[in-house]
């Protein structure tokens, strides 16, 4: 009695039909967001450059009194915004939510503070910035060693 080939063909066609559209998602995810190192220097370039100008209004913000808030908060916020409209490839959106929660947390304080909220809440909430400013920094630092390679 002989064996029916059917089974052994449709499992190299469908092998076959899987490696191409694997074959096929890697180069659309690579010609479509492109992580190569260029680009992950110039998008870690811009988003330093977000970092360094909120971090320069965050300093300014801590001279003002809590019913003088308002108008740093407003600029923090400015920041905050440009910096969520920064395109940056798949790779690095996790950087970017870092950097992007940071500043919400910080933006949190103020409010926090300028609403009367106890110090408690206020520290937790700049505990918690530092938290998210670390992990951008190791985010940005890991993206940096894995480009071209990296899988998001």
């Amino acid at each position: 009695m002989q064996r029916s080939s059917r089974i052994p063909r449709f499992v190299k066609a469908f092998l076959i039909l899987f490696i191409a559209a694997a074959a096929g998602v890697s180069t659309w995810y690579f010609l479509s967001d492109p992580c190569d190192p260029e680009t992950v220097r110039e998008a870690g370039a811009l988003l330093i450059r977000q970092r360094d100008r909120f971090d320069h209004s965050y300093q300014f913000a801590t001279s003002a009194s809590r019913d003088r808030v308002v108008r740093p908060v407003a600029e923090l916020q400015q920041i905050l915004m440009d910096t969520q409209g920064v395109r940056v490839p798949a790779c690095m959106q996790q950087a970017k939510g870092e950097l992007v929660d940071y500043m919400i947390s910080v933006i949190r304080a103020f409010l926090a503070f300028g609403a009367e909220e106890p110090d408690g809440t206020i520290r937790d909430l700049l505990e918690q910035s530092d938290e998210y400013y670390l992990n951008f920094a190791e985010e940005l630092e890991a993206v940096n060693e894995c480009a071209p390679l990296c899988i998001p």
